[in-house]
C-alpha cells in the first residue's frame, strides 16, 4: 500500500505472530492475495517492540501509538522495559466491548483484538499507559455502504482502487471501519464522547470496566458516525497519493 501511493519512506517493522489465545489470530484471510509476490519494498530487520521501545527513549511524550490490533507486541515492549508505554504522549487502540456488542446491542462480548492474546490484553490494560480506547461501543456503527463503496470506485486513484480490490477479495462483506474510528479519535475529537473508567481483561477476553475504582483510561461511548464517515470520504477522495 505505501509503494502503491508513492510513501515508501514510511518504514515497515514486523511484529511478532499472534497466537496465544486464538485458533483463527494467523489464518490466511483472501485479502493478503492483494500483495502476493510484491518485493519492491522490504521491512526493516528490527523488531517491532524494540522499534517502538527505540522511539520512545527518543521522543518521550511526543510519541503517539495507534494500537489497531492484537496488541502483542505492545506486551513484548512491556516485557523489556514495565515503564516504556508509560513514555507515549497517549496511545489510541482498536481494543474492547465496554458496554456494546458488534450487533449493537447492550451486552459486551469478547471482542477481537482482546481474545486473540488475552495475556497481552491483560499487561496493556495495566500498563499505566495513557490509553483511549475506541472498542465496539464506537466502532460498530460505522459502515460504509454501497453508495460511498461506488463513489471510491469511481475516483480511481492508486488508493482507492486498493480500498475497492481488498473490499471485493474481503467477501463484499459491508466495512465496518472499526480501525479508522481509532485514528478518528485523534484526529476529530469534537466528534466523541469520552468516559474516564478503570478497565481491566478477564480470563475468557472480556473487558471489564468497575466504576466504583480509580480510572485508569478513557473509553469511547459516543460517535457522531454520519459526520464522521463524511470526514473520511472526503479524505479519501481528496487526495492525489500515488507514484511520481
Amino acid at each position: 500500500m505505501l509503494h502503491e501511493t508513492g510513501q515508501d519512506k514510511i518504514p515497515v517493522v514486523l511484529g511478532r505472530n499472534t497466537s496465544a489465545s486464538s485458533e483463527r489470530a494467523n489464518w490466511y484471510a483472501e485479502q493478503f492475495y492483494w500483495a502476493k509476490g510484491f518485493e519492491k519494498l522490504q521491512p526493516s530487520k528490527q523488531s517491532a517492540a524494540d522499534f517502538i521501545l527505540e522511539n520512545l527513549k527518543k521522543y518521550p511524550n511526543e510519541v503517539v501509538i495507534i494500537s489497531v490490533g492484537p496488541v502483542t507486541n505492545m506486551a513484548d515492549v512491556l516485557q523489556k522495559d514495565p515503564n516504556a508505554l508509560k513514555m507515549a504522549k497517549k496511545i489510541y487502540a482498536m481494543f474492547g466491548s465496554f458496554y456494546v456488542s458488534y450487533g449493537g446491542y447492550p451486552t459486551p462480548e469478547a471482542e477481537w483484538n482482546v481474545k486473540c492474546d488475552i495475556e497481552a490484553a491483560k499487561k496493556f490494560v495495566n500498563s499505566g499507559a495513557d490509553i483511549v480506547y475506541a472498542g465496539l461501543d464506537i466502532t460498530a456503527f460505522v459502515k460504509l455502504d454501497k453508495a460511498k463503496r461506488d463513489i471510491l470506485l469511481m475516483r480511481q486513484s492508486p488508493l482507492t482502487n486498493a480500498i475497492s480490490g481488498l473490499y471485493v477479495l474481503w467477501g463484499n462483506e459491508t466495512p465496518t471501519l472499526f480501525d479508522p474510528v481509532a485514528i478518528g479519535m485523534l484526529l476529530y475529537p469534537e466528534l466523541f464522547k469520552t468516559k474516564k473508567v478503570h478497565v481491566s481483561v478477564d480470563d475468557k477476553g472480556f473487558t471489564k470496566v468497575d466504576e466504583t475504582k480509580t480510572p485508569n483510561a478513557e473509553v469511547g461511548v459516543y460517535i457522531n458516525a454520519n459526520e464522521f464517515i463524511n470526514r473520511a470520504m472526503k479524505g479519501y477522495l481528496l487526495q492525489n497519493m500515488g507514484r511520481n
